[in-house]
């Protein structure tokens, strides 16, 4: 066996570790099988014989190229497309066949064109039956050298230009045959196709290929009867010689590109895959942050309207407060003592002077409240989910690629649970229990605050009796201090101080009610954002984790990627 040159040994050494940590990180992207085979087939190439895959439309004749070149009919020949399987033909010392797996067939033939090179010959492109150009598809990122046949009755036809830059994508050397030369009438209109041949692969491929001109029936049968004149004139005596010089010089650097070119066109294809991951998760991420901005300026109108409608409670208590005072002016006075003196009377007359109807409208501005609260959140829900319909239905008549893999479904799945959580709290929010059960936990956030020595009654009921107390203790100090014949001085005095301790106490039930209702406001909220939140947190968790780790492999693939064409340029210049 021959030894390889150190430097080749290393060579392979290196490309053995580029090509199994691509495979590692084609695990971690969810690839295909079908990737991951080709690469881990190219990998186990770097053992086997050198492949020349002959590839071309039916018809323009591969098969009779491959026995001109093998001087005997390996391959059967037609009009129809005769080959319908991958056939590999290695060297033998008798012929022979067998059949590997489904598509592929192994032929055996004594020719010293084998020794160190298998031909294969591959069903047509452009027939009628797709599954031939399937199995040419998927047996070329194997080729280490492709011959592309095409006919000089119909040179490089679209659907060629077409297969050809697949052959191209997976960065395969091509040398270009034109068959059936012997069809031209002259010389001149054979070097014209040829060039047109030569010009059009060249725009394809990026590079000039080599092109022969050749007549695989005219060098098969000057082959059979001995025409060595005949032969020459077919051309294919040159197409030999070129196919020589590759497998000496060439063979080992075409060996060790072809997994490096199989490995870069599926490392750029997972870089489209992880660019379009980002660029799904990137939005989401944009839709996130626009939630949370939707959700910090809903807390903040909130906060400021929540003042308004405190406001309205508390103007209620300044309406008591002024018809107070004027209850106060006009009732403690001289000329009102007998009435001072009658307590049940004063208290009647200041519950319908002063108290009026302040229950119902502090019963009415709390209900205000609540029913303001409980829209403005619902509302709130509602924009999101039409936010989150409409962004939904953007993307769905977006064309992103593929994205593919348990990242497509993991992203559609919490998707939908978002929407349906949401969609479900909607549902079965109900509103008038909802605005009982807040009701309940303001005028009980209220009481708590010590000013009231209550129980059982509501809010605006427990307001009213200590403005009553208030009064009756306002009231009896008068009529104390007038008792005692302090004379007519007092009552002025009295008027004042029961104007003041009437606002102070007032004063201490609007801070009273400012705080209390502030701050379990505040708490309802905050209870309406955490749900609002843990509908989102699974998705939120996902969208960063998520663009963490895309990162990683994406920064993963680039220093892959990198040694790739590192290795690519040491092969091409030193192997």
């Amino acid at each position: 066996m021959l030894e390889l040159p150190t430097r080749t040994r290393d060579l392979i050494t290196k490309e053995r570790g580029a090509i199994t940590d691509l495979l590692v990180l084609l695990a971690k992207l969810e690839a295909e099988p079908g990737h991951v085979a080709d690469v881990r087939t190219a990998a186990d190439d770097l053992d086997g014989i050198f492949l020349l895959v002959v590839a071309g439309e039916f018809n323009a004749g591969k098969s009779s190229l491959v026995n001109a070149l093998l001087g005997e009919r390996v391959m059967p020949e037609g009009v129809t497309p005769t080959t319908d399987r991958v056939t590999v033909i290695t060297h033998g010392e008798e012929i022979g066949e067998a059949v590997d797996g489904r598509d592929v067939v192994r032929r055996t033939y004594p020719s010293d064109l084998l020794d160190t090179v298998a031909f294969v010959d591959t069903p047509g492109t452009n027939a009628i039956v797709a599954s031939h150009q399937a199995l040419t598809e998927r047996f070329v990122p194997r080729a280490d050298l492709v011959l592309f046949v095409t006919s000089a009755d119909r040179p490089f036809t679209q659907s060629e230009r077409e297969f050809l830059e697949l052959i191209a994508s997976w960065g395969k050397k091509v040398v270009m045959v034109v068959n059936k030369v012997d069809i031209l009438a002259s010389d001149a209109e054979r070097e014209t196709v040829l060039e047109y041949v030569a010009r059009h692969a060249r725009d394809t491929l990026g590079s000039t290929p080599e092109v022969f001109g050749v007549s695989a029936r005219q060098a098969f049968q000057a082959r059979q009867s001995g025409d060595q004149s005949g032969l020459e004139a077919s051309g294919l005596p040159a197409l030999e010689t070129a196919i020589r010089a590759r497998l000496g010089a060439d063979r080992l650097k075409l060996k060790l590109l072809t997994p490096l070119g199989v490995a870069k066109r599926t490392s750029e294809h997972y870089k489209g895959v992880l660019d379009n991951r980002l660029g799904l998760l990137t939005d989401d991420s944009t839709t996130l942050e626009v939630i949370d901005r939707q959700r910090k300026r809903f807390e903040s109108e909130m906060r400021r309207d929540l003042g308004l409608h405190v406001g309205a409670v508390a103007r209620v208590l300044e309406d008591v407060a002024r018809r107070g005072e004027e209850f106060f002016d006009d009732t403690i006075r001289w000329r009102r003592f007998a009435k001072l003196m009658n307590t049940e009377r004063v208290k009647d007359e200041f519950q319908a002077k002063v108290i009026k109807d302040a229950e119902a409208e502090i019963d009415g501005r709390l209900g205000e409240l609540v029913d303001w609260f409980i829209q403005r959140n619902l509302q709130f829900w509602e924009d999101v989910m039409r936010f989150l319909n409409e962004k939904r239905a953007a993307e769905q008549e977006r064309v992103i690629g593929e994205v593919g893999g348990r990242f497509q479904y993991d992203r559609q799945a919490l998707l939908r649970g978002l929407r349906e959580r949401a969609e479900g709290a909607l549902e079965e929010y109900d509103a008038p229990a909802e605005a009982k059960a807040i009701a309940d936990r303001l005028q009980a956030s209220v009481v708590r605050t010590g000013l009231f020595e209550v129980g059982g009654i509501g809010l605006s009921a427990a307001m009213l009796a200590l403005l009553t107390g208030a009064a009756f203790d306002i009231t009896g100090i008068a009529i104390g201090l007038t008792a005692i014949g302090l004379g007519l001085l007092v009552f002025p005095r009295q008027r004042a101080r029961s104007k003041r301790e009437l606002r102070g106490k007032l004063d201490e039930l609007r801070t009273a009610l400012e705080a209390g209702i502030g701050k379990q406001a505040a708490l309802e909220l905050a209870r309406s954002q955490e749900k609002l939140s843990g509908a989102i947190s699974p998705y939120t968790r996902f969208v960063g984790a998520e663009l963490e780790r895309l990162h990683e492999l994406q920064a993963e693939l680039g220093d892959l990627t990198g040694r790739l064409a590192t290795l690519k340029h040491e092969v091409e210049t030193t192997a």
